[in-house]
């Protein structure tokens, strides 16, 4: 065999194991994530109400609308608080609330936020125990997803998984899984998986993202094995890391 078929034989037979250590390490990459089935923003929400019952005098804000700490949201005219304040079975000092004119309930935030839903307008009665509106908590946003795992698929899943997200706007993020709750279904785990990151804050700071935005969540799975040693070794070698598309 001349040099020169040798030479070619030995580029082709490179060229092959090359390429076979490239899908190798691809589909092990692949064998590494999950990709969400479903995954939506969500975020925590407080509930705004009246302890006495009465009927609505002012509506201090609209859907939409941020509020602070101690704003008044609405006003609530209460024959049943007057009587309690004259019997001396309330202190007024002493009540998460304000008290106006001695019969008028000023219902405020506790948490600053943006108010999400109004269940009640002026005029309107409500019974004692009421729920009047609800606030999302400020800076609350996070990811809610839902995976499909097999078993030994969530036998991989860690503590604190990475979650790979992507907003709307192409904007690429990275979370943190924090709770997770697993119902089992025909032998697969279907995990609701909430993800929280500093990120999301910032790219959601100017309200283009609400409550229920469908985002796309990729989990990562524990996989730890010679191919991925292999693959992490020679991608800080080379500085090339294309193996998870």
């Amino acid at each position: 065999m001349s040099a020169g078929r040798r030479l070619r034989l030995g580029l082709g037979i490179t060229a092959v194991l090359l390429l076979v250590a490239v899908l190798t390490m691809t589909l092990n990459a692949r064998n590494g994530i999950v990709r969400g089935h479903s995954a939506a923003l969500a975020a925590q929400s407080y509930p705004v109400g009246t302890d006495y019952s009465g009927t609505v005098t002012e509506q201090l804000v609209q859907v939409g609308d941020e509020v602070g700490v101690g704003q008044p949201l609405f006003e609530v005219q209460s024959a049943t608080l007057s009587r309690d304040l004259q019997q001396g079975l309330l202190d007024p000092d002493r009540v998460p609330y304000g008290i106006k004119d001695g019969s008028t309930l000023v219902v405020t935030a506790t948490d600053p936020g943006r108010v999400e839903s109004v269940g009640y307008a002026i005029g309107a009665f409500v019974a004692a125990n009421s729920e009047l509106a609800t606030v999302q908590r400020a800076g609350s946003l996070y990811i809610e997803a839902e995976f499909i795992l097999t078993a030994p698929d969530y036998a991989r899943l860690p503590p604190n998984a990475t979650v790979d997200v992507v907003l709307p706007n192409n904007e690429r993020i990275t979370a943190q899984a924090g709770r997770v709750q697993v119902s089992t279904e025909d032998g697969e785990a279907r995990t609701v998986v909430q993800a929280h990151s500093p990120e999301l804050a910032d790219s959601t700071a100017d309200g283009l993202f609400a409550v229920g935005t469908p985002v796309e969540a990729t989990l990562h799975l524990r996989n730890d094995n010679l191919v991925t040693r292999a693959s992490a070794w020679i991608t800080d070698l080379t500085g090339f890391g294309g193996f998870t598309s």
